[in-house]
């Protein structure tokens, strides 16, 4: 039987996790996602639950999915929701990439460009220094 967590134990946990909150009761944590991200989140997440034979409640909402977890059997939080929930934070970041999850662009987001050189005077290589091959 797993092992009920105290509010102590609980928030000690959550500080090891990506925006989940809660308390001995129940975690949850909410991930804003377009539908196609929050499908394959979905798809991933199911997996995991299967394979861990623990599921988590889960709310869609336009634009975003609320995970709650708790151990139903237990009353409360146990160290199999705290598992779930880190290995959902993985799944996050897969969908992701980093930086998202809690408050997570709904939109692609154009990559920061690299600075482009301005042109300057040509450069001359002092006498003695040639390239490989001279």
């Amino acid at each position: 039987m797993p092992t009920l967590l105290d509010d102590g134990l609980v928030a000690d946990a959550l500080t090891a996790l990506t925006g989940w909150s809660g308390d001995a009761h129940q975690i949850s944590r909410t991930v804003a996602l377009e539908d196609a991200a929050a499908e394959a989140l979905l798809a991933d997440v199911a997996a995991t639950a299967a394979a861990l034979n623990h599921h988590p409640d889960v709310e869609r909402a336009p634009g975003a999915v609320v995970f709650t977890l708790s151990t139903h059997s237990a009353g409360g939080v146990t160290e199999y929701d705290v598992a779930l929930a880190s290995r959902i934070d993985d799944l996050i970041l897969k969908v992701t990439g980093p930086g998202g999850g809690e408050g997570a662009a709904t939109t692609e987001q154009p990559a920061e460009q690299p600075p482009t050189e301005q042109p300057g005077p040509p450069r001359t290589e002092p006498e003695g220094l040639g390239t490989a091959g001279d």
